[in-house]
Parts: C-alpha cells; structure tokens; sequence
C-alpha cells in the first residue's frame, strides 16, 4: 500500500471505480462503520453514504446494529451523537 491508498492519519482509503457499481452487504458496512469508529473516534453520516451508497435508513439501522454490539457484549466504549456537528463519536468509559 502506498501513501496514496491512505488518508492523513494512516487508514486505508475505501476505494471504488464509480462506473462500477460496488456490492456490500450489511456486514461489511457495520464493520467498516465500527473500524472507522474505533480508529477515527468518529464519523459523519453524510461521509458514509457517499462512500458506502447506502440510504440514511440503512444508515441509522446499521448505527443501532453498533450499539447494540456495545451493549450486548459490555463493551468499554460508548457511542455518541454530537447533533450541533452531525458527528458520532466513540467514546472510552
């Protein structure tokens, strides 16, 4: 991997060809939602759409999926909604 396929504090950049329509499933987007989650600190629901092309339904189900994984497992963390930013931020307990 080289410095172009990552962003400035060093994850990888989800990349796709546009013209290409790409396949994932509920799945991958949790996981990704949570990798970016626990590595970023936060994310923006605006960022997600456009790079997963999912809708702000599935968007707000696959946030609740992240909770729920936080709770059900007593998990140290907690997830936050910041609604002056539009921003969710992981938080350590």
């Amino acid at each position: 991997m080289n410095n172009k396929d990552v962003d400035i504090i060093g994850i990888p950049v989800f990349k796709k060809e546009r013209n290409k329509a790409m396949n994932v499933v509920k799945s991958q987007c949790v996981l990704y939602m949570f990798y970016i989650l626990k590595e970023k600190g936060q994310l923006t629901k605006e960022d997600i759409l456009s790079e997963l092309e999912i809708n702000e339904l599935a968007f707000w189900r696959y946030i609740q999926e992240i909770k729920a994984f936080i709770y059900n497992f007593n998990l140290p963390y907690e997830l936050k909604y910041d609604r002056e930013n539009s921003l969710y931020s992981l938080l350590v307990k």
